[in-house]
């Protein structure tokens, strides 16, 4: 305790769509111990969306070294000032060994963690609070939240704030009163994926791409990532017309101050959807290998386009997945495209 009040600590150490979900529970936990301090342990990679985040009091970041044992003696130290912290609760959002680790380490009193199958790698036997979900097909804010409520913090409002420096958000102003038509909408097209399960062919982008820049009321916006750029270089190649490629984003809050620019975003299960969704921008989700019902934007208005098969629990493997995202044709995500606009209009 401290002064009388809890120290908490949230981990979950990445992914960026993932972190992003995890918001709404850091602010549950504010609402509920408004006078507690709650830290957040996360890796460097997805650090940005959370830095200077008002409900947070600090932010433990792990950096993975290269090498085996080199990242195992960072991890064991990291641990270790975790543990100097002396946090009275734990909240175990990831779910897998490595997090649940850390929990233990804490030493913390009151540890909580999801119970199989949704903790894995038997990080919950590190906990001493398992919490069952009541089904498998649970939105994971929805996941996140219930472990939230078993460790005092009722859900309220779902609020996805990511705080967002005044000269970042001047440099993208800056950037799209430059590079756009101010009477025509932008609509960003994310289309790079992280894994091949998740990929809508490129070609289809280019052709929704043209049919939107076709329309004349629109501009297509092709948003990338670290290491990404060929992939929408390729996709510019393929298009017949002439989409933007977005330029290099430094960090998470530029992409999402740029995406906050944008009237739609259209792609797949990837962070960059989470943030415009966090972003209150519409999205049209495209899935082929993981499930919509876990991963879909929980942020309305949102339309998802999913050929496979119901109830998905497990990630397709690729060559699955590709089947079911190739009969996604493009001109059923741009009637999606259009069909959001008009309601949100």
């Amino acid at each position: 305790m401290l002064n009388g009040f809890p120290r908490i600590l949230i981990i979950r150490f990445s992914a960026i769509g993932d972190v992003v979900r995890t918001l709404p529970a850091l602010h549950a936990l504010r609402d509920a111990f408004p006078h507690a301090q709650i830290d957040w342990a996360i890796e460097k990679k997805s650090q940005d969306i959370i830095l200077d985040h008002p409900a947070l009091d600090a932010i433990h970041v792990f950096e993975r070294p290269e090498g085996f044992k080199k990242g195992v003696r960072a991890f064991l130290q990291f641990c270790k000032t975790l543990r100097a912290n002396r946090y009275d609760v734990v909240l175990d959002f990831h779910g897998i060994f490595k997090s649940g680790f850390a929990s233990r380490a804490t030493r913390a009193r009151e540890r909580y963690a999801f119970a199989p199958p949704r903790g894995r790698e038997l990080s919950y036997l590190l906990a001493n609070h398992r919490v069952r979900l009541p089904s498998a097909m649970l939105n994971r804010v929805e996941e996140n939240l219930l472990l939230c409520e078993a460790a005092g913090a009722p859900p309220g409002a779902t609020d996805f704030f990511i705080a967002l420096p005044e000269e970042t958000e001047e440099a993208i102003d800056a950037y799209v009163q430059n590079e756009f038509q101010s009477a025509k909408r932008i609509i960003a097209i994310h289309a790079p994926v992280d894994r091949p399960e998740k990929q809508w062919p490129l070609a289809r982008y280019a052709e929704l791409a043209d049919m939107l820049l076709s329309d004349g009321r629109f501009e297509v916006l092709l948003t990338w990532g670290p290491g990404q750029k060929t992939c929408v270089q390729e996709i510019s190649k393929k298009s017949h017309r002439n989409p933007h490629i977005a330029p290099e984003t430094p960090g998470l809050k530029d992409y999402a101050c740029l995406i906050r620019h944008c009237a739609l975003f259209v792609g797949g299960d990837t962070g960059p959807m989470h943030i415009a969704s966090a972003m209150d921008v519409p999205v049209v989700a495209i899935f082929g290998g993981t499930s919509p019902e876990k991963h879909q934007p929980y942020s309305k208005p949102c339309r998802v386009l999913y050929a496979g098969p119901p109830n998905l629990r497990h990630n397709l493997e690729p060559a699955e997945a590709e089947g079911y995202l190739a009969a996604i044709s493009s001109e059923q995500v741009y009637d999606a495209c259009i069909d959001l606009l008009k309601h949100k209009s």
